[in-house]
């Protein structure tokens, strides 16, 4: 098996035992690279999340996370975009810009924060770290990706195996930092990581209580000429705590059977994958600095399970995904393109948003909405006065307004807002009701 990088000197030590383990330094990216990137449109993802986001009955908050588009916005990061071959094992071969030769990235792993300060900045996902102890589910995923179908069977159904845990298990997620050369190259003396681990023996994430399920694709998921995103629900939602960092992992599974050097892109069905690499090409990714493994640090960043990993052939990197601020400039896939959806039914904001909804008042559909919104309220008898107010999340007054006061049903059309999370209340002689509402 040939080897696809080398161990460079940097030292990676252990922060439960806080002892030096064996070096587990920074790795140079294969050249195996996808050279016929296709044509990504972001705006043209959120209507196919809308449609297969999971419907809640929560009047809480709610939105899409992604840690690398996050830190693109937050930084005004000119991210470029790098795709790879997604597949279980080597057996199966891809076209790198002409070179036929061995897959060699067999699992993908994020790793998020969602309280991380990357999120606060959007209105619409800053409520995590808002309320940094409360709780939450993720209820949906979506992954960027493109799909080729060339097996002669149409019928043939791959599937996605999705893993998603949380550290709730301590041991699932042990402490590590990186010294030396790897931590200057971020302007830091300790850069710290969590450690994702690997059984290969079996080809699986090693986590305890971990929440597995299938994805299927079929061939209404081919991608050739563009990538496209993904949105899947999860059968059951995976409920969390914002103090708790989660995992998603996404690994690729043939419905047919395969060969040794067979290429499945000509002659089978093949998945690529899709990353952010900030700032293009020779850089280093985001790092929020922090004290070593300390509770305030942003541990989010994106894995990969390679070749060597994979055939234990990586030597003290055997047990663990590899992420990405371990390898060296060059390296294109910093931050996966896999956003999970988060809801919660919390009651947090302006008048806790818990007044006896006595008015009827609905919320506002569709929720998010872009243009124009519809809310409803019932009034059982005549009132004296009834005021329709919009404020921002800072609690600024967005717009206000005398509304119907006689018995009946009553709608108010929510007109265009710049987009964020505003809350609208109906005071009715002095009694109010809140909820919340979302702009995209």
């Amino acid at each position: 098996m040939k080897k696809i990088y080398t161990l460079l000197t940097a030292t990676l030590i252990t922060s439960i035992t806080v002892a030096q383990s064996p070096s587990l330094g920074n790795l140079i990216s294969p050249s195996k690279k996808i050279t016929n990137v296709k044509p990504f449109d972001k705006n043209s993802m959120r209507a196919v999340k809308s449609k297969n986001v999971a419907k809640t009955s929560s009047n809480g908050n709610a939105a899409w996370f992604n840690y690398g588009t996050a830190i693109e916005a937050l930084g005004g990061l000119p991210s470029d975009l790098n795709s790879n071959y997604l597949f279980p094992d080597s057996m199966g071969y891809g076209d790198f810009g002409g070179s036929i030769s061995s897959i060699w990235i067999h699992h993908l792993a994020e790793l998020v924060d969602f309280k991380s300060v990357a999120f606060s900045g959007d209105p619409s996902t800053s409520w995590v770290a808002a309320s940094p102890t409360a709780s939450f589910k993720i209820d949906s995923m979506s992954i960027v990706y493109a799909y080729s179908r060339n097996h002669p069977d149409p019928t043939v159904v791959d599937t996605l195996l999705v893993t998603v845990y949380n550290n709730n298990t301590a041991s699932n997620l042990p402490g590590a930092y990186f010294t030396g050369t790897t931590a200057s190259n971020y302007a830091t003396d300790t850069l710290s990581i969590k450690l994702v681990k690997y059984t290969q023996t079996t080809n699986v994430i090693n986590a305890a209580n971990k929440y597995v399920f299938k994805v299927p694709l079929t061939i209404a998921d081919t991608a050739v000429s563009e990538y496209r995103e993904k949105a899947f629900k999860l059968p059951v939602p995976f409920s969390n705590v914002a103090t708790k960092l989660v995992v998603g992992s996404v690994m690729f599974k043939p419905g047919y059977t395969y060969t040794l050097t067979q290429n499945v892109d000509a002659t089978a069905n093949s998945f690529f994958f899709t990353s952010l690499e900030e700032n293009g090409p020779g850089t280093f990714p985001f790092y929020l600095d922090c004290n070593a493994n300390s509770i305030a640090c942003d541990f989010s960043s994106s894995y990969i399970l390679p070749q060597d990993v994979r055939y234990g052939l990586g030597g003290t990197w055997n047990p663990y995904f590899i992420p990405s601020y371990a390898y060296t400039i060059g390296y294109g896939f910093e931050h996966h393109l896999i956003s999970f959806h988060l809801t919660d039914d919390m009651t947090t904001g302006i008048n806790n948003l818990s007044a006896t909804n006595v008015f009827g008042l609905t919320q506002n559909i569709p929720n998010p909405f872009t243009k124009e919104s519809i809310v409803k309220y019932n009034l059982d008898k005549n009132v004296n006065s009834a005021t329709f107010t919009v404020t921002d999340i800072m609690g600024r007054v967005i717009s206000s307004e005398k509304v119907e006061t006689t018995t009946g049903s009553h709608s108010i059309k929510l007109s265009s807002y710049a987009a964020g999370v505003y809350y609208y209340t109906l005071n009715v002689d002095g009694n109010t009701t809140t909820k919340k509402m979302i702009v995209e």
